[in-house]
């Protein structure tokens, strides 16, 4: 039976880690946020990686950034090809590394965060803006200071609102603007705006948000 996991639980360093010393002939499978990933290791090292940007080490680079997702190994498989030919402990040691290297400044955090957001299924659009309204990072087509206006003015109406009827903290609402839906939520100093399609269901993506905030902090 494949073992099954989450990369919140379990890094992918540490699964590479254990199959590779333990010379297991395995196929982990790896999926995150709609995107996939798939490392071979046989023999004690890893053969081989793809990614659907990336092949060989640059794909291990890529999936060892992955905080959170979910994980397959599958035990006695292998590779239909070999695009790796280093050592897994200094592939680990120099991902690591780049991730280290990429250490960057609060106006890089939320672009990240913004883009990562952007990826989840039905979003069209992302801004992020702060308390007092300037806009923090954003990833759409559309006027990023007009959507980040409505994003903090009505999340901090509902959370007024909610206030004066006792009805609590306001952490997430949807607000029909014309013939879009923006998801609102508010994070400590920030809101962040989404912009949805027709078929985007809030309480799913909240759910995804919560995922990306925690790997982001």
């Amino acid at each position: 039976m494949p073992l099954k996991g989450s990369l919140k639980d379990l890094s992918l360093a540490n699964l590479i880690q254990l199959n590779c010393q333990e010379m297991n002939d395995v196929r982990i499978d790896l999926e995150s946020f709609g995107k996939v990933g798939v490392i071979f290791c046989s023999g004690g090292n890893i053969v081989h990686a793809s990614t659907e940007t990336s092949i060989g080490e640059n794909a291990v680079y890529e999936l060892l950034q992955w905080k959170t997702g979910n994980f397959r190994v599958l035990n006695d498989a292998v590779a239909a090809e070999r695009t790796i030919e280093k050592g897994w402990n200094s592939i680990i040691i120099e991902g690591l590394q780049r991730i280290d290297e990429g250490g960057s400044s609060i106006e890089d955090k939320y672009s990240t965060l913004a883009n990562d957001l952007r990826q989840l299924p039905n979003v069209n659009g992302v801004v992020i803006i702060s308390g007092d309204g300037a806009v923090l990072a954003e990833s759409l087509e559309k006027n990023p200071e007009k959507e980040g206006a409505v994003a903090v003015f009505l999340g901090n109406a509902a959370g007024q609102v909610g206030e004066a009827l006792v009805l609590g903290k306001f952490d997430w609402g949807v607000a029909t603007i014309g013939q879009e839906r923006m998801l609102i939520v508010e994070r400590p100093g920030f809101f962040i705006g989404l912009l949805l399609t027709e078929k985007a269901s809030p309480t799913i993506l909240t759910s995804n948000i919560e995922e990306i905030l925690e790997s982001w902090k």
